[in-house]
């Protein structure tokens, strides 16, 4: 387009502000934002034409460039709710969250109430992991405004933050109806389902939502995970690839300088494979380094430092390292490399590999603990480990970690020693009930995933929350009891007792969500009946 000459006469200043807000009405941003600064070549100081060309250059994405035109407004007329609120979504366009929070807060003290502003706030402070707050923010303005779906669908998502899925999933709904061509409600409306285990119904809406936006990464990945969860390995695992590209985990992936393995014979190649996600997630799926091996690979395995000497064990395993070689070595040192997690979407037609024990403890520390565990309690029949909390920040810690209390009807079991292998702020309640229930509190003694493993291997039975040492004891081969909620994991399956992972594993099912009590009492009659 050619430029358009300033001119001094206010009639054409007033010409080009009728022609941009023309431009506005019929979405042509770009001519907008020309004519808006046109018109503020000749008179620089108005903060409305400030607003106005910010407003048209956010409306393309250029939040930097609409920065200073937000700031000269906001300076210009401080006392604008209008140039607050935009400063706020040009400052978090920008990514800078705090600072747009700040200008949002001013914009409704300037203009209380004013529902765009609340749903901003709202949106970062849920963001910032504070959705109570975001909360009390919306609840006013969709109890004023009940069909506003911006503020149903934040107010949700607010619940859904606290896990307090019914109270989400009834907002969603309402927002759904009001806007059912919208795939992110419907994504979101299923993910609170899951969170209620009505899988069928998340399953249906996973698949609407993907219907609507094929490139909705979030609903392609937790469909997987309900194919898999089923059992439906073929259409589950490519469906589970997308992982990598959902907005949450994007960031943790990359692309390593050699060609990543998508299925090519492997004869005298070297293969790295990369870690990804938690221990468990690694101990799971080093399995497949076996099958790798079996097809001619040398393969070589980037591990969590603290799986560093565990890994060395696993049978397919070449070499194992902690940490990524320099990319120039990948690039000179291996023919292909794959994530970790993504080697059963690449072997297609492969049933699970579940070798009864494919990781060993280091015999000397096996031989250490023992003895110490003998010398703790040499007279027991049965000797038990326990772990009853995940880590807290795990997205669903709340609902697969328990008080250490829900467990204490196990304390009547005779004949039987209990050994804390409890990590983190959990580990403290053995204490508190340490009258009515003594245990042997031995985490401090567990520096990582090989002394774990040694204390293991000592016991005669290990009962877990769905956490690492769960996996752990599976790869040992090592009788596992495994504590499940209601909304369980996909690895776990629906409602199988047993896993087609960990042939050692036994799976105890809440049967109503949040609580415990049926499953603490299948525990005490299972360990009543026998040594287990």
């Amino acid at each position: 387009m050619t430029d358009i000459a300033p001119s001094t006469d206010p009639s054409t200043v007033r010409m080009l502000l009728d022609r941009a807000s023309v431009a506005t009405r019929i979405g042509d941003h770009a001519l907008a934002a020309t004519l808006y600064r046109a018109a503020l070549a000749v008179e620089p100081n108005v903060a409305t034409t400030h607003v106005e060309l910010a407003d048209s250059l956010m409306h393309l994405n250029d939040f930097a460039g609409a920065m200073p035109h937000c700031r000269s407004a906001r300076e210009l007329d401080p006392a604008s709710a209008r140039c607050a609120f935009n400063l706020g979504r040009a400052l978090e366009g920008t990514g800078d969250a705090h600072a747009a929070l700040e200008q949002y807060r001013a914009a409704d003290a300037l203009a209380p109430h004013h529902s765009g502003t609340l749903v901003r706030m709202a949106k970062l402070l849920r963001e910032a992991g504070r959705p109570e707050e975001a909360a009390a923010y919306l609840a006013p303005v969709v109890e004023r405004e009940p069909e506003n779906v911006p503020a149903l669908f934040e107010l949700a998502f607010a619940h859904e933050r606290q896990n307090r899925f019914e109270e989400a999933a009834s907002l969603y709904a309402r927002a759904a109806s009001l806007d059912p061509d919208s795939a992110g409600i419907v994504n979101n409306l299923a993910f609170s389902l899951l969170g209620l285990a009505r899988y069928r119904e998340a399953e249906a809406l996973f698949r609407r939502a993907l219907k609507l936006d094929p490139g909705l990464h979030e609903a392609a990945f937790q469909l997987g995970m309900l194919l898999l969860q089923r059992g439906d390995y073929a259409h589950g695992w490519p469906l589970y690839e997308r992982r990598k590209l959902t907005a949450a985990n994007a960031s943790n992936y990359r692309r390593l300088p050699c060609a990543e393995w998508q299925g090519e014979p492997l004869a005298g190649k070297r293969i790295l494979l990369a870690r990804e996600q938690g221990a468990g997630d690694g101990i799971q799926f080093i399995r497949y380094a076996s099958l790798l091996a079996a097809r001619g690979a040398h393969v070589h395995a980037w591990v969590a430092p603290e799986l560093l000497a565990l890994m060395r064990t696993v049978p397919g395993v070449m070499h194992a390292i902690d940490a990524a070689p320099d990319d120039d070595v990948i690039a000179s040192q291996y023919d292909f490399w794959c994530d970790t997690v993504s080697l059963p979407s690449r072997l297609p037609g492969e049933t699970v590999p579940a070798a009864a024990r494919y990781m060993r403890a280091d015999p000397a520390r096996a031989s250490a603990w023992r003895e110490r565990v003998h010398a703790l309690a040499p007279c027991a029949r049965r000797r038990v480990g326990l772990v009853w909390a995940g880590n807290p920040r795990h997205r669903f810690d709340a609902y697969r970690s328990l008080s250490l209390h829900a467990l204490l009807p196990l304390a009547t079991v005779a004949d039987t020693a209990w050994f804390a292998i409890q990590k983190g702020p959990a580990a403290a309640q053995s204490a508190e009930i340490a009258s009515g229930w003594p245990m042997h509190a031995v985490g401090d003694a567990l520096h990582d995933f090989s002394d774990t493993a040694a204390l293991v291997e000592s016991l005669d039975l290990v009962i877990t929350v769905d956490t690492s040492v769960a996996h752990l004891a599976g790869a040992l081969g090592k009788p596992v009891w495994i504590l499940l909620a209601a909304h369980t994991d996909w690895r776990w399956g629906i409602d199988a007792s047993v896993s087609a992972w960990y042939p050692s594993a036994r799976l105890f099912r809440q049967k109503h969500p949040g609580d415990w009590r049926d499953v603490s009492a299948e525990l005490l009659s299972q360990l009543d009946a026998g040594p287990g």
